[in-house]
């Protein structure tokens, strides 16, 4: 009897430690292909993004060099698992963009208009917005809740996440063959409106979302 409960250890701590290899080894791939993705961006000279969930943070980097770190207060994934793998930003979804003052020409009597046209500033940025990717992923910033009203539409978009985004993106790239990937990242205010001000359409991205 003794000798079958010692051939059962000795299978559980086998099965154990084959699992720990194995969770190891794929971890080892997961980096290599981390490292060697963002190779192919660093050659380049265009800015780009790595999101990194697991440490929380945001990397601005352009040829490896770090621009800016934006924290990340917290963030969550549904949907398809992703691979971190360039992903290119096809566009981003405001409520409010931001839009540069209209000057007028002049007319007779009126003040000669100003030779300097007035720059838009990361201030005039949205705080909540949404990116859009290739692959079916969607990618949405809101910004940490303070207050009433901030807390009030965070609950809203959540709210409507659950009900309409995820059961519709999921039927409707279903139907088209893609898969659907709804990522949920909250910054603050601030850095919110600079990550919307870095990244234009077009740039790359990593999103490294390995725990």
């Amino acid at each position: 009897m003794r000798a079958v409960e010692a051939l059962i250890l000795v299978l559980i701590f086998s099965l154990g430690g084959n699992t720990a290899i194995a969770s190891e080894e794929h971890g080892l791939v997961e980096n290599n292909s981390l490292w060697q993705s963002e190779y192919q961006l660093a050659k380049t000279p265009q800015i780009y993004l790595i999101l990194n969930f697991p440490e929380k943070k945001i990397l601005i980097k352009v040829r490896g060099i770090v621009l800016r770190e934006l924290p990340i207060e917290s963030c969550s994934q549904w949907g398809a698992p992703l691979q971190p793998k360039p992903l290119i930003l096809l566009s981003k979804s405001a409520i409010m963009k931001p839009r540069r003052a209209e000057v007028k020409p002049p007319q007779k009597n009126d003040e000669e208009n100003p030779s300097v046209l007035p720059a838009i500033q990361v201030e005039d940025m949205p705080a909540r917005y949404r990116l859009n990717f290739d692959g079916g992923i969607r990618l949405y910033v809101r910004p940490k809740s303070h207050g009433i009203l901030l807390t009030f539409f965070n609950l809203f978009s959540s709210l409507k996440s659950y009900l309409i985004t995820r059961p519709f993106g999921i039927l409707w790239n279903g139907l088209h063959g893609e898969n659907f990937t709804e990522i949920v990242v909250y910054l603050k205010e601030k850095d919110a409106r600079s990550l919307y001000w870095a990244f234009q359409e077009g740039f790359s991205c990593i999103i490294w979302a390995n725990s």
